[in-house]
C-alpha cells in the first residue's frame, strides 16, 4: 500500500505523541514510606556520656506532643535491674554496683493506655572513678634467660619454670630449673601454629595460639598432647582462677572459660580511670589479682578479676638498659614465686629474667 505524505506525516505524529504514555505506562509508582516519629524523645544522658562509678546517671524522657496515645507507664532496664519512671519523671540512677565498665546500653520501654509497646535505648560508658596507684619494686635476683626464646607464657610449677615460646615454626614448651641453667623436657610445636599463653588445670598443660583458634592440652609432666579445642578470636595471655581459666586476646576483654568445653562462662572489661586498657597479653593468676602485661609497654597493670578495675601499675622502664641489646622485644612473661612472695619477669629474647619484690604490696 502506498502512503501519501500528508499521511506518512500524521502517523508520525501519532508515534511521537504515543511515546510518553508508553513511558509512563511502564514506570512502577514510587512508594515513599512517612517518617516514623518517635513517641518518647531521651532528653538525658547523651548517646555515650561517660560516667564514673558512683557517679549518678540523670535520666529524663519526655513525651512527643505530636503522639496521641496516652503512656499508661515507662520502665527504664539497667542491666538485670528495673525501674519504673512514673509520669515520665526525671530520676537519678546510681552507676555502682549496676554496671560493667565499658558500654552500658540503657533501655526504655514505654507501654501505652491501648496495651501496646515501644522499646527505646541509649548507650552510656563508665569508667572507674579510683587512678590506680604505682607500685615501686626492688630487685632480688637476676637469672639466665634463653636469648632464642620468644617469650609468651610463663609460670612455676614444682620448682621448676615452664615456658611457652612463640614464633611459626619454632614455638616450643619447655621445663627447666628456676636457676636457669638446666633444661628438663621441651616439646616442639607444629610448625604451623604460633605459640602463646599457657596455664594449669588438673595437672593439664593448656597452650593458646595466636592467629589459629586452637588451644592445646598437654599432660603437664610428660608434655604429651592430650586434646585441644576451638575458641573464636586470637589467642594471647593465659591464666588460671579456681575452676576456670582466663583468656586474653589483644583487646581490653578478659574471658573466662570452662576448661573442659573452652566455652566462655563470662566477660569483663579492663579499665583504669582514663578509659579502657586493652593489649593485654601474658596473664598470672595471684593471690586474687590478674597480673597482666600490656603488649609494647614495659609496665604490668594488676587488675580486679571481679569488676576488671586496674588497681596497681608496676612500671618496669628502667629494669633492663634496652640500648646495650640488639635483638630484644617488648616485655612479656611473669610468674610468681609463692615461696618468696615474689614475681619473676622476664621478655621475648631477652638475656635475663628478673626476680622482684613490690614495694607496699602484701601478697594475701
Amino acid at each position: 500500500m502506498l502512503l501519501n505524505n500528508n499521511t506518512l506525516s500524521l502517523l508520525r505524529i501519532c508515534f511521537i505523541l504515543s511515546i510518553p504514555l508508553i513511558s509512563c505506562y511502564n514506570v512502577k509508582e514510587r512508594k515513599v514510606s512517612p517518617r516514623i516519629k518517635s513517641s518518647i524523645f531521651i532528653d538525658s544522658p547523651s548517646s555515650f556520656e561517660i560516667f564514673k562509678d558512683d557517679d549518678t546517671i540523670n535520666i529524663k524522657i519526655s513525651k512527643n506532643d505530636n503522639i496521641k496515645k496516652k503512656i499508661q507507664n515507662s520502665i527504664l532496664i539497667f542491666g538485670q535491674d528495673q525501674d519504673t519512671i512514673k509520669f515520665l519523671n526525671k530520676i537519678d540512677v546510681k552507676t555502682k554496683g549496676r554496671f560493667v565498665y565499658g558500654q552500658n546500653i540503657l533501655k526504655f520501654k514505654i507501654t501505652y493506655s491501648d496495651n501496646s509497646t515501644e522499646s527505646y535505648s541509649r548507650s552510656v560508658v563508665i569508667y572507674p572513678k579510683e587512678e590506680p596507684k604505682e607500685l615501686d619494686y626492688k630487685i632480688i635476683k637476676i637469672l639466665p634467660h634463653d636469648t632464642k626464646s620468644y617469650t609468651q607464657g610463663l609460670l612455676i610449677d614444682n620448682q621448676t619454670f615452664i615456658e611457652s615460646s612463640g614464633q611459626y615454626d619454632k614455638s616450643y614448651i619447655r621445663r627447666y630449673s628456676l636457676d636457669g641453667r638446666k633444661i628438663e623436657n621441651e616439646v616442639k610445636i607444629e610448625s604451623n601454629l604460633f605459640a602463646e599463653g599457657i596455664a594449669i588445670f588438673n595437672n593439664k598443660l593448656f597452650m593458646l595460639t595466636w592467629k589459629s583458634k586452637k588451644a592445646l592440652v598437654f599432660d603437664k609432666k610428660s608434655f604429651e598432647l592430650i586434646d585441644s579445642f576451638k575458641y573464636n578470636s586470637e589467642g594471647w595471655g593465659l591464666t588460671r582462677i579456681a575452676d576456670e581459666l582466663v583468656m586474653s586476646d589483644g583487646s581490653e576483654k578478659l574471658n573466662f572459660l570452662n576448661p573442659f568445653t573452652f566455652e566462655v562462662n563470662k566477660s569483663i572489661n579492663v579499665y583504669d580511670d582514663k578509659g579502657k586498657v586493652d593489649l593485654l597479653n601474658e596473664l598470672e593468676y595471684i593471690n586474687g589479682k590478674i597480673f597482666s602485661n600490656i603488649y609494647g609497654e614495659d609496665k604490668i597493670a594488676i587488675i580486679d578479676p571481679m569488676t576488671g578495675r586496674v588497681e596497681y601499675y608496676i612500671n618496669l622502664e628502667k629494669i633492663m638498659n634496652k640500648r646495650n641489646y640488639n635483638n630484644i622485644d617488648v616485655m612479656n612473661g611473669i610468674a610468681y614465686n609463692a615461696k618468696n612472695k615474689s614475681i619473676y619477669i622476664t621478655g621475648k629474647w631477652w638475656p635475663s629474667i628478673y626476680e622482684i619484690k613490690l614495694n607496699g604490696y602484701e601478697f594475701e
